[in-house]
């Protein structure tokens, strides 16, 4: 039932009609019982009927998750997997696929969003990351991912 419905009937009943709706405004979010002519006691407590929405903070204090960039730079280390290696002379170039099956080719010192291509190896590409540990300290790491990897082996 609506709550001015329940206001309209129990201004009805207490004689009062359509006046107790101007008399006492109801915002979504108050207590139950705050303005109620019945006598209820809420207990402290929030009424259930209402909305949540209301009790949210504004929209300019809630902080917007930030935009990954395209391409390489808007793949994670732990999304993308190495599909190959080949060579330019001396240098050499990984091919990095991303979950979607889209692929990249990656250079040393590439960003992905949360970590740097360190080295390419002739069977490996060395990411350096800053992870969180449980703790939450950040810390440094390398993290090989391989070409083929072996048995038991996060791809």
């Amino acid at each position: 039932m609506n709550v001015w419905k329940v206001l309209i009937v129990c201004g009805v009943v207490a004689g009062a009609g359509a006046g107790v709706r101007a008399q006492t405004p109801i915002k979504i979010g108050t207590r139950v019982g705050v303005a109620d002519v019945s006598g209820y006691d809420s207990g402290g407590r929030r009424d259930p009927f209402a909305s949540l929405i209301a009790d949210r903070p504004a929209a300019a204090t809630v902080a917007t998750p930030a935009r990954r960039a395209q391409g390489l730079a808007g793949l994670a280390m732990a999304d993308v997997t190495v599909k190959g290696i080949i060579t330019n002379g001396e240098k050499w170039i990984a091919i990095i696929a991303a979950p979607d099956g889209t692929t990249y080719l990656a250079h040393p010192n590439d960003r992905l969003h949360d970590a740097v291509v360190r080295r390419i190896d002739r069977d490996a590409v060395v990411f350096f990351a800053q992870v969180e540990d449980v703790t939450g300290v950040m810390r440094s790491r390398e993290i090989r991912k391989e070409l083929r990897p072996s048995i038991g082996e996060a791809k």
